[in-house]
Order: C-alpha cells, then sequence, then structure tokens
C-alpha cells in the first residue's frame, strides 16, 4: 500500500513538472524597440532594412527560444525588434518568431 502510494506521487509530481516546463513565458520585448528586417554583414556590421549599421560593444542578439546568439547565427532577412545605444549603434535584437512577426 505504502508502495503505491509513493509511486502515484513521484508519478504526480513527473506530470506536474512536465506541464509546468511546457508552459512558454512571452518574451518582454520593450515597447520602443524598433522594428526591422535584420541581415548579417562582416563584423561588427548588420544590415537593418537594408541600411549598414555597427554593433555595439556587448550587443546581444536573442533568437524566440531566448538564446543569444553571434551575429553570423541570425538568417537574412529575419524579422527583428531592435534597440539602439547612445551612439546610434545597436545594443540589443530580438529575432521575432512568425507568430510574434505577425501580432507586433
Amino acid at each position: 500500500m505504502r508502495v503505491a502510494s509513493l509511486l502515484a506521487g513521484i508519478v504526480l509530481a513527473l506530470l506536474l513538472a512536465a506541464t509546468a516546463s511546457a508552459q512558454v513565458v512571452p518574451r518582454k520585448i520593450p515597447a520602443d524597440a524598433a522594428r526591422g528586417s535584420y541581415t548579417p554583414a562582416p563584423f561588427p556590421g548588420a544590415y537593418i532594412d537594408g541600411k549598414l549599421m555597427r554593433l555595439a560593444p556587448g550587443a546581444r542578439i536573442v533568437m524566440p527560444n531566448n538564446l543569444a546568439v553571434t551575429p553570423n547565427q541570425v538568417p537574412a532577412d529575419a524579422p527583428v525588434r531592435y534597440q539602439l545605444d547612445k551612439q546610434g549603434q545597436i545594443r540589443r535584437v530580438w529575432v521575432l518568431s512568425p507568430e510574434e512577426a505577425r501580432k507586433r
């Protein structure tokens, strides 16, 4: 009897953990982040909507799964939201998923 209840408790805990990890938390992209199309260029450059811009030192590029990547790992013409620093350099880039690109 104790083994069965212990086993049932373990199964329940595993099911709860699996459903909790399957929930997707929406990304928090600032409202002031501009929208554009990103294409990699020779480092430290990047094309935003066809205009060559410079990546700021320490710039972060985040894919739809929240994985930070290097600039050359972003596919050409990827829909993005981005922020610039005070010098006009690209400081942060969020590559949008197809769903995010449709609704934002």
